[in-house]
Order: C-alpha cells, then structure tokens, then sequence
C-alpha cells in the first residue's frame, strides 16, 4: 500500500499555508495560489508574507500524520 508523507512546498503544505494565511473565507484563491510551481517553500513564504503583512500560518512536518494505508 502507500505511505501518506508530508513533503515540504508540496500540494498540500502549499494549501495549507495559504488557507490558514489568508483564511478560509479566501479558499477559492488560496487553492489557486497553492497550484503555482513556486521555486521554494521559502520564495511561497516570502509572497504570502508580503501579501498578508503578517507571519505564515499552518502547520510544520510534526503537525502532519505519517501512517501506513491499508494496515
């Protein structure tokens, strides 16, 4: 079976940033932003902090579960 992992400026650490930064009421860009091929989480980071004025929000490695599908 395959493993859940949580991989650093991918897909769904993008999604998380943005939605927690921005909030959910703004899914609808969030999720747009979050498909952009950004370079880094560092450059990703960098924009939304610039956007929102603030620090970014969301989770860290340790906040994801990494488990065993199928077991």
């Amino acid at each position: 079976m395959s493993q859940a992992t949580w991989i650093p400026g991918g897909l769904f650490d993008n999604i998380d940033k943005f939605a927690n930064s921005l909030g959910y009421q703004n899914a609808a860009i969030a999720l747009e932003l979050a498909m952009v091929p950004w370079k880094s989480p560092e450059e990703r980071d960098a924009f939304i902090m610039g956007i929102t004025g603030d620090d970014v929000q969301g989770g860290t490695e340790k906040n994801y579960a990494i488990k065993q599908l199928g077991r």
